[in-house]
């Protein structure tokens, strides 16, 4: 006899999570490397995004630094509660698709970053 399934879709497995967790963590944190370099370099008027320009003015590199953390733990919850609701397709692929937009957006702020020095 053959055992029945409890679930239609197999729950993610850790390591696809605690994967996502450290691209995303490496992708913003190589953001926030290079653009405490151009800074250095060009100073904060070289920074294209508004808000975090006015932010390093008024409070420097640990408004940005805290900034950092906070996107990181706020988007690693959401990633992390999606994949632990029971497996769901929708819940899965809205984990997968949050994570790849925050590493694609870190990735494409430290390229710019490069770009600029």
């Amino acid at each position: 006899m053959r055992r029945r399934a409890n679930h239609a879709i197999r729950p993610v497995h850790h390591g696809v999570v605690r994967f996502r967790l450290a691209a995303l963590f490496a992708a913003q944190f190589f953001d926030l490397g290079t653009f405490s370099m151009m800074v250095d370099r060009h100073g904060v008027a070289a920074e294209v995004n508004p808000i975090v320009a006015q932010g390093f003015a008024g409070w420097g590199l640990v408004l940005v630094v805290i900034a950092k953390l906070a996107l990181v733990v706020l988007v690693g919850s959401i990633v992390v509660l999606l994949t632990t609701r029971p497996a769901r397709r929708a819940s899965l692929g809205l984990a997968a698709v949050v994570s790849v937009a925050a590493v694609v957006a870190g990735f494409a702020g430290g390229v710019s970053n490069l770009a600029t020095l």
